[in-house]
């Protein structure tokens, strides 16, 4: 028989605004397909427990809003999915500081086992944004002092108390030594999965759904994070190709954008919208500051879109010459040459194409499972491991 699995995520399922909040749900309907019981608990105004489509139990948690307490939010949060974890549950999964306010008691056998998949580590992520905010005097250091303080004493103990720690890229692992000493067998490598291309026609058709013309070159950026993942620096790498190729347009979706020549923002969109701007697109740009493992740019190669992203990106196991184009530094200039030569090399843009989508079609939520039964088997007494993983029971459930 599966293991009963309790995921805490950050929004409920159909909230397309959170990429990593759908990894989870992704993952836990895997683990249901090979056999195991998923539940997800998910902060939401609407507490009526449901399973969606793919037999994932969704277990609503109050929502209580924004607190003034550094972090209130995601403390209350926690505390009350403690109060909904499944007492018989095999496996306990967090996946950011939220995870610091759960509470649960051990039974006999060791179970549950604690488990945080780390999207990102926060502490980090703290540290790398909130000095490009802009300063607003005294009372910002001190508030942002508060949330820093609070932040840490969250994340440390979530990682504390995890049996297994999951990591989507190698950089994780070094920026969990650097911020929290931890350096042991915990930490595995287990990549993100990679939604499937959403049908949305050919690029003609997307265009003309779009409103794009069908002859001018088109760059689309995805990000929820302008500052994070580098819009700015899209933007203005934008302006300067916009020279060469003067009927350019820039596709922003997830941000807002202001309006100028060419741009067009188009904020949080619905996933038909978000396929329509990758399959009209000849170009995906990803200038990112600082990501955790960097999931839009391997949906942008998905489709197929050849991808210009930063160093900051990590890209394992990748052909960064053959599939995607890595630029050395934050200069926009940069970034405008290597566009430019693409869109000024079809066929080299094409062949990169190609090959991006035939390294993101590797990462799947199937391959994402396999890992998780892997990590997960020498911590608990059962199922028998055969080579295809634990023992479906009848039904899927």
């Amino acid at each position: 028989m599966g293991w009963r699995i309790d995921f805490l995520a950050s929004a409920p399922a159909q909230d397309t605004t959170s990429g990593l909040s759908r990894v989870v749900w992704s993952l836990a309907a895997a683990l249901v397909a090979r056999g195991h019981a998923a539940r997800v608990l998910f902060p939401s105004q609407n507490l009526s427990a449901r399973a969606d489509a793919r037999g994932v139990t969704a277990i609503p948690v109050p929502d209580p809003g924004a607190k003034r307490r550094p972090f209130g939010r995601d403390i209350a949060i926690g505390r009350d999915a403690s109060d909904l974890l499944d007492p018989d549950v095999d496996v306990i999964v967090g996946n950011d500081e939220k995870a610091g306010a759960l509470e649960w008691r051990k039974r006999d056998g060791g179970r549950p086992v604690f488990t945080m998949i780390l999207h990102d580590v926060s502490l980090h992520t703290f540290d790398t944004l909130r000095p490009l905010e802009p300063s607003r005097g005294p009372r910002q250091k001190i508030g942002n002092w508060l949330d820093r303080r609070t932040l840490k004493r969250l994340e440390a103990r979530a990682l504390e108390r995890a049996q297994v720690i999951l990591i989507p890229s190698e950089l994780n692992r070094e920026l969990l030594r650097t911020n929290y000493g931890i350096q042991d067998g915990r930490v595995q490598l287990m990549p993100n999965g990679v939604p499937d291309p959403v049908e949305a026609g050919t690029k003609a058709n997307a265009r003309l759904a779009l409103k794009v013309p069908p002859d001018v070159p088109v760059l689309s950026f995805i990000g929820r994070t302008p500052e994070r993942q580098g819009l700015p620096i899209a933007v203005e790498a934008f302006r300067k190709i916009r020279v060469i190729f003067p009927g350019a347009r820039l596709l922003v979706v997830g941000s807002e954008a202001k309006e100028e020549a060419g741009v067009t923002g188009m904020g949080v969109v619905d996933e038909i919208t978000k396929a329509r701007v990758l399959r009209a697109s000849d170009l995906f740009v990803f200038p990112a500051r600082y990501e955790g493992f960097g999931l839009a740019p391997r949906e942008a190669m998905r489709y197929g879109v050849p991808v210009v992203t930063s160093r900051h990106v990590p890209l394992e196991g990748i052909d960064a010459k053959g599939a995607v184009r890595i630029v050395g530094s934050d200069d926009p200039a940069e970034y405008a040459a290597e566009i430019t030569g693409l869109l000024a090399d079809p066929s080299l843009a094409r062949s990169m194409g190609a090959a991006g989508k035939a390294y993101a079609d590797s990462f799947s939520y199937a391959r994402m499972a396999e890992l998780f039964e892997r990590y997960l088997a020498p911590h608990l007494t059962g199922p028998e491991l055969g080579p295809s993983g634990p023992t479906p029971r009848p039904g899927g459930g």
